[in-house]
């Protein structure tokens, strides 16, 4: 029990009754009634706990209090009483049911009976709503049938099971244990490490492992091995998981993989990770720890992931991924493998608190400034992993040591063929270029209509430095709703795609060098500087080429004090259309911009400024006054624009000064 005081403090006997008087109260049709937004509790972002399990708690009861506020409690209608009433896409996601594992948390943590109330509320709701006879939950009401989810809800339910199962009323825990059990029987004949993308057979391996455990069953024991160990084949020899797009083994033209590391590391990685520690499977153990340390070449000093480059990274959120678990229960559970692990979730837990406002996480650094709604999704999926940590890692988050992680460090060049992708760093430059030739489509949502998705071509995915912090970023090439329940519409506001990129305009039509997957990249490196050279066709988002071929040379050259970017397009025949090269700077609403002659803007930013700089006879047009933002990964930007001439070189440089 906490020892703070709390208002609706109640002894466990009360909560049983609590949950027995709720139980009747849902079954009679009544509704409890309205509950109140809770009160932040009282650290802030600004004054947090610096380490360890008070961090934790705290970002856990505060989006906690975040669903309370938004959960439909004065309708007695049971389609909507108990759900989660999402401020962003105005709907109620059906997967609102996983949060009955971290309320119950809250619950058990601060004896609040609010939390058992919204709980059981909640999984009334679902049970209204989105179970299904043959065991299943389908993962929304009406926008889709995909039955896949019901391995993530049961992991949810058995995790409550587990850990806060005594909260409930024997009845209460009898009902939801038999529903567990009829889960189980579904993912048996349901799930073969075939179904869906790599994230659902690795995902069941935790399932199955779990209802092992809570229904005392050895046939889900054995379900789960064999579930964990055919995912082994579903590494690269860099150790990268694959298999987020499909056929789950195809391999592309340059002898690319689907990768995508959002879900890797929010979801696949941590169920694998917990599969490994619950049953002792010490080979599987050993290949999670592996994955881990190659997936944590990707995370940015700040504690961001680097997916500009994944297969989905259509739901990139800079922090993770939208509908994701999150990276922390793979990290913390595994911290003794390595110091590194900790400071992993460490940080990617002090960005994720860096963007909750109003008790809800935003989908990305800007959301909150930009005026975007968070998506509520990302709270009852992301509260899970909290729950997790809290409940089996206290050891592990005992220690407050720091630790530096691979991109802290000056290491030149590091290249991921599997993937396309180069990751550079040379004083205090971080950055990705990537040629990634996998296209993922989701067929079911969007009829094969969707020509959006993650850039290639040579494309310079992401800059960062370690002083200022993200300079640029990727998005999709095309914005496109590939998910359309999980994914959010843009406000009535400027947006862009936000990958530099040279952009060619012929009548309507507009082709870029961010499309091109038969693109190629040559790299190398010295201790002085770090030089990528790619060359490709201008291409649509749907990779359709101009009727006479243009094409296009990009080069990066990276040097402990600066950045420069040298551009070239041109074709055999005059162009008809506007040539120009693309430099959105990520700058939030109210950061200084000057321009002191016609070669030069100086972004001033809380650490340091960025001046850019374009070479004569070139010169910079003229600044909107109003920033563009992309959802994807949720960064505003100057979109600064240069004429480019037919044939002709453009040279831009990126240097920072430190505040």
């Amino acid at each position: 029990m906490s020892q703070h005081s709390f208002q609706n403090e109640l002894t466990r006997r009360d909560l049983l009754r609590l949950s027995a008087t709720g139980a009747a109260a849902l079954g009679a049709n009544l509704a409890f009634p309205a509950l109140a937004a809770a009160t932040p509790p009282p650290h802030t972002a600004a004054s947090r706990p610096a380490h360890g399990a008070a961090l934790y708690s705290t970002l856990l009861q505060t989006w906690c209090d975040g669903l309370l506020a938004h959960q439909i409690t004065n309708l007695s209608d049971p389609a909507l009483r108990g759900g989660f009433l999402c401020p962003a896409c105005g709907i109620l996601h059906g997967r609102c049911g996983d949060a009955v594992y971290p309320l119950l948390r809250v619950a058990h943590t601060t004896g609040d009976a609010k939390y058992l109330r919204a709980a059981l509320l909640v999984h009334a709701w679902s049970e209204q709503n989105l179970s299904r006879t043959d065991g299943s939950w389908v993962n929304d009401i009406t926008l889709s049938s995909w039955k896949g989810i019901t391995v993530f809800r049961t992991i949810a339910l058995a995790e409550a099971l587990q850990h806060h199962g005594t909260l409930l009323d024997a009845a209460i825990r009898r009902q939801w244990t038999e529903r567990l059990s009829r889960a189980a029987k579904f993912l048996d004949g349901f799930i073969t490490i075939e179904t869906g993308n790599i994230n659902y057979p690795i995902t069941s391996s935790l399932a199955f492992a779990l209802c092992g455990q809570v229904l005392g069953n050895t046939h889900y024991l054995d379900r789960a091995h064999s579930m964990a160990h055919a995912a082994l084949a579903y590494f690269t020899p860099n150790n990268l998981l694959f298999g987020e797009g499909h056929p789950l083994l195809a391999v592309t033209p340059k002898g690319c993989r689907p990768v995508d590391l959002g879900y890797n590391v929010e979801e696949s990685l941590p169920a694998l990770a917990l599969y490994a520690v619950l049953t002792n499977d010490a080979p599987v153990l050993n290949q999670a720890v592996a994955a881990l340390r190659t997936h944590m070449e990707f995370m940015l000093p700040d504690g961001g992931w680097d997916n500009s480059w994944g297969t989905r990274n259509y739901k990139w959120s800079y922090w993770g991924s939208r509908t994701a678990d999150g990276c922390h229960p793979a990290y913390v559970l595994l911290a003794a493998h390595d110091p590194a692990f900790r400071e992993v979730a460490q940080r990617n837990l002090e960005l994720m608190a860096s963007c909750t406002h109003n008790g809800l996480l935003y989908g990305g650094p800007d959301y909150f400034q930009h005026g975007d709604r968070p998506c509520i999704h990302h709270a009852f999926t992301h509260a899970k992993a909290l729950a997790t940590v809290l409940d089996r890692s206290h050891a592990q988050l005992a220690s407050t040591q720091r630790a530096k992680l691979p991109r802290d460090e000056a290491y030149g060049l590091k290249i991921y063929p599997e993937i396309g992708t180069h990751l550079a760093a040379i004083g205090d430059w971080r950055a990705t270029v990537t040629d990634y030739d996998f296209s993922y489509t989701e067929e079911v949502q969007t009829n094969g209509s969707s020509k959006g998705g993650h850039v290639s071509g040579g494309a310079l995915s992401l800059l960062y430095h370690c002083e200022v912090g993200p300079l640029l970023t990727a998005s999709m090439t095309e914005y496109s709703m590939i998910e359309i329940s999980n994914q959010q519409a843009f406000l009535d506001k400027p947006h862009m795609s936000l990958t530099p990129r040279i952009e060619y305009v012929s009548g309507k039509t507009a082709y870029a060098s961010v499309n091109d997957y038969a693109a190629q990249v040559l790299a190398k490196s010295s201790p002085a500087s770090i030089a990528f050279a790619a060359d490709g066709r201008m291409l649509t988002a749907g990779r359709q080429s101009v009727s006479e071929e243009v094409r296009y040379h990009l080069s990066y050259f990276l040097y402990p004090s600066s950045v420069e970017i040298a551009a070239t397009a041109g074709a055999a025949h005059s162009l008809d259309g506007s040539l120009r090269f693309l430099l959105p700077v990520i700058s939030r609403t109210g950061e200084p911009i000057e321009r002191p002659d016609d070669h030069t803007i100086c972004i001033h930013k809380p650490k340091g400024t960025i001046v850019v700089s374009v070479d004569a006879p070139h010169s910079f047009e003229p600044v909107p006054e109003e920033r563009t933002f992309n959802l994807v990964p949720g960064f505003e930007c100057v979109p600064l624009s240069v004429t480019m001439q037919s044939d002709k070189e453009l040279r831009l440089q990126l240097k920072v000064i430190p505040a």
